[in-house]
């Protein structure tokens, strides 16, 4: 107890009332409610008899009522003196966390639990069950710290405690001394941090982390496509000659963290590879018409990762997996961009259209280079 009356810390506050520290920083901040005791630069501790108004406040708050009104409103309920155990009972009793209050410390007695808990398999609140998880509370690590807390020698600790429906492995709770009236003996409650209101919570931002990290996964593939892109538009601006071609697909790789490219033309229904960058393929030629999904490929005009009956058919070794980005100019099919990755990665809308990009660039260099060897030959016959 303090000149407040009886405070706990911000984190079991904020497990009483559902509120995020950071939220109530935000509406002491903002509202001057709650109104935290701390000594010196210390932490802050909240009255306990407080947690009915910030329940109040966060529900009607989640009910649409701005928070400024709800803090308003919650002034007028000032209450006149302590939280007592009995009210402390009433309000815990439908809240979402397990919640116990004992006696003690010799003998130790569950006294009190509130329905989270009841509804837990091995602690329904018959006298027989509540003495056996009794019992095992005074037989585990956390009795010391209980019998610490009734003689009034800390203010709250956190528990390590078998779990209360009997199973295996151990649960989490705060634990700190309810006011009481003169004369009657000292009752602790133990409030449980592992309930499945925050590990639910837990999961959700276990979940955001994981989204925020391929979110920004994705935005840095983008970002090495674009670079590749810029790279590539300026080759082609110079020269679109086959030494262009080599230094795009060599840009291609080092942006994309490939492992290795090649260029296969297509010609009369034939698929052909000379050689990769790298060194991964050597020559090969397929009749398209023997593999459907390099000419839905050719025919759809979409980027997609070839099937390994085509990848093995043109010679990609195993392990790896090769992605196809069409080369068509002007409804005609010049021919594949092959890009080796050892793993996958997702095709997205942004990926494909920065893709249609590089094989447009490289088609364009395949058909001056055909019109030009046409020219050649017409110089020739004549």
């Amino acid at each position: 107890m303090d000149r407040a009356g009886q405070t706990v810390s911000a984190t079991t506050f904020a497990q009483l009332t559902g509120v995020s520290r950071e939220r109530l920083r935000t509406w002491e901040r903002r509202h001057g409610f709650p109104a935290p005791s701390r000594v010196g630069s210390g932490p802050r501790r909240y009255r306990l008899r407080d947690v009915p108004r910030v329940v109040a406040v966060r529900r009607a708050s989640e009910d649409g009522v701005p928070i400024a009104e709800a803090i308003t409103r919650a002034a007028f309920d000032e209450p006149a003196g302590e939280l007592s155990a009995g009210a402390f009972a009433a309000m815990v009793e439908h809240a979402p966390l397990p919640v116990a209050a004992l006696s003690g410390p010799e003998p130790l007695a569950i006294v009190y639990v509130n329905g989270a808990l009841a509804g837990q398999a091995g602690v329904s609140g018959a006298a027989a069950e509540l003495e056996r998880t009794a019992a095992k509370l005074s037989a585990s690590p956390c009795s010391a710290q209980l019998r610490a807390l009734f003689a009034g020698e800390h203010e709250e600790a956190v528990c390590g405690h078998p779990r209360w429906d009997g199973g295996r492995g151990d649960a989490r709770s705060i634990a700190f001394r309810l006011p009481v009236e003169p004369g009657r003996p000292p009752l602790v409650a133990m409030v449980g941090i592992e309930a499945d209101r925050e590990r639910a919570l837990a999961g959700e931002v276990a979940a955001l982390h994981r989204e925020l990290h391929d979110l920004r996964e994705r935005d840095a593939r983008h970002v090495r496509w674009m670079e590749a892109l810029a790279r590539l538009s300026a080759e082609f601006q110079v020269e679109a000659s086959a030494a262009s071609r080599d230094s795009a697909l060599d840009t291609l790789v080092r942006q994309l963290n490939a492992t290795d490219a090649a260029l296969a033309t297509y010609l009369s229904g034939q698929l052909a590879v000379a050689s990769s960058r790298r060194g991964s393929l050597g020559p090969a030629m397929i009749t398209v018409t023997a593999h459907p999904a390099i000419a839905r490929t050719l025919r759809d005009a979409h980027a997609a990762w070839l099937e390994p009956a085509a990848a093995l058919a043109l010679g990609v070794p195993d392990g790896l997996h090769a992605c196809g980005v069409p080369i068509v100019v002007a409804g005609e099919s010049l021919g594949l961009v092959l890009l080796l990755f050892d793993e996958p990665e997702e095709i997205s809308p942004d990926v494909e259209r920065l893709l249609t990009a590089v094989s447009a660039a490289v088609g364009f260099a395949l058909l001056r280079d055909r019109l030009a060897q046409e020219l050649r030959d017409a110089a020739g016959q004549a």
